[in-house]
């Protein structure tokens, strides 16, 4: 049981709704519906009833709130003298991001980071995932979201796993009938815009076309989202994005989606592992746990 369970338990019980104590917390409502669902498995108990109107706390959960809130604030007593006891965490982080910034939760990672560790500043790079994995290595990032299909077998980077992040086949909105239609086979003999080197979409399609003994039809090469989705509203062939960039850009009349669902990759979040005691790190790694709902897991 972590320190963030219980003031999502806290915060929950006395708004009574999901939502506003997300914005209480300043976290996303995924994340405090992880807390919550976590804290109940844990505990072998259910803490609150789902109604129309919000979260309503059981037998349980009454029984256990003023303990919850007994603890978060021995927990808190324990943090201030802490604090007074030895320097706070100060420094630079070079964080290195994949995504938009919200689609990886930066913003609720910066609110915990201000709250807890105020002394340390982050420096956000936009990059792409093999960029912001070399420069990880190479020390010239402290820490980043890559997508993981990207990491060699014995890697010298501690990986902290995310979540997994639904793809889809996207293609001009003037071939949809046979897209909607296509099997792996068709898709295959259709031109596709295809990726730079070392592109985890690259790597995802090729495994999936691979060992299905299927040649790949590549017509062009754009190197980031935006290029892609370009070359396909120009009806240059088809191409794989985030299924929430590809029905994006389906509702904004740019392309179609092929209706097959079984791809993903895995986002994570990488440093190196002689570094796993910088305080600095450690702080960073924690708070994204935190926010994602995810105890702090590495491979």
């Amino acid at each position: 049981m972590e320190y963030y369970h219980l003031r999502t338990f806290v915060a929950v019980a006395e708004e009574e709704h999901l939502t506003r104590a997300a914005e209480r917390l300043n976290a996303s409502l995924p994340a405090v519906s992880a807390h919550i669902r976590g804290l109940e498995e844990e505990l072998g108990v259910a803490l609150f009833s789902r109604t129309p109107k919000g979260m309503r706390l059981t037998a349980e959960g009454r029984a256990l709130l003023e303990e919850a809130r007994e603890a978060l604030r021995g927990l808190d007593a324990v943090r201030r003298r802490a604090g007074a006891l030895r320097q706070d965490v100060t420094g630079v982080v070079r964080l290195g991001l994949n995504n938009e910034a919200a689609r990886l939760h930066v913003p609720e990672i910066l609110a915990v980071m201000t709250r807890r560790h105020p002394g340390v500043e982050l420096h956000l790079v936009n990059s792409s995932s093999p960029r912001i994995l070399d420069n990880v290595r190479l020390g010239r990032l402290d820490i980043g979201f890559v997508y993981d299909n990207i990491i060699e077998a014995g890697h010298e980077v501690a990986v902290t796993p995310l979540e997994e992040v639904p793809m889809a086949v996207v293609g001009p909105t003037s071939w949809s009938e046979r897209v909607r239609r296509a099997d792996w086979d068709e898709l295959a003999g259709l031109p596709w815009v295809w990726f730079s080197e070392r592109c985890p979409f690259q790597y995802l399609l090729e495994s999936s076309f691979s060992r299905r003994g299927l040649p790949i039809n590549k017509v062009m090469v754009g190197d980031n989202d935006a290029t892609l989705r370009t070359l396909v509203a120009a009806g240059v062939g088809l191409t794989l994005l985030r299924r929430d960039d590809a029905l994006e850009a389906a509702a904004a009349g740019e392309a179609c989606v092929w209706p097959w669902e079984g791809m993903a990759l895995g986002l994570a979040l990488v440093h190196r592992r002689e570094r796993a005691a910088d305080r600095c790190i450690e702080a960073v790694a924690q708070a994204v746990a935190e926010v994602w709902g995810l105890p702090a897991r590495k491979r």
